[in-house]
């Protein structure tokens, strides 16, 4: 049987769909679609560590990556840019065979939401001053 490159969706497909990953984590409370800037996503609904956890779910999902260059960059890099044009510039569209692929990028986001938590205990509770 000759070899078949696996099959790439569409990026529409992907556009989709991390639509509505974004939809669901935020349990509806943002509503976005392919116009949308990544900056806009942003607010008291969503932060990024709910941004993180999207990427990762979309990873997930498709057993896609999102390129090196995104996880090297800061999100100024990125924020003015669509959704749409989020996902054109940074989906590497192979399919990932690494069988630990999940679970290596999971494990990035429970080093990130280690970090986050750690960082809010050392900043304390919030005090009541007057």
């Amino acid at each position: 049987m000759p070899y078949r490159p696996p099959r790439r969706e569409p990026m529409s497909y992907y556009v989709t769909s991390f639509i509505n990953i974004l939809h669901f984590i935020s349990d509806d409370l943002i509503q976005v679609d392919s116009t949308t800037r990544v900056a806009e996503i942003f607010g008291d609904e969503f932060d990024d560590l709910d941004f993180e956890l999207a990427l990762c779910c979309f990873e997930a999902t498709h057993k896609v990556s999102f390129a090196a260059k995104l996880w090297e960059s800061e999100a100024d890099d990125y924020e003015e840019l669509t959704i749409e044009e989020f996902i054109e510039n940074y989906v590497e569209g192979s399919e990932q065979r690494d069988p630990l692929f999940v679970t290596k990028r999971f494990m990035m986001y429970q080093e990130s939401l280690t970090k986050a938590l750690t960082e809010e205990a050392e900043d304390g509770p919030p005090t009541d001053e007057y």
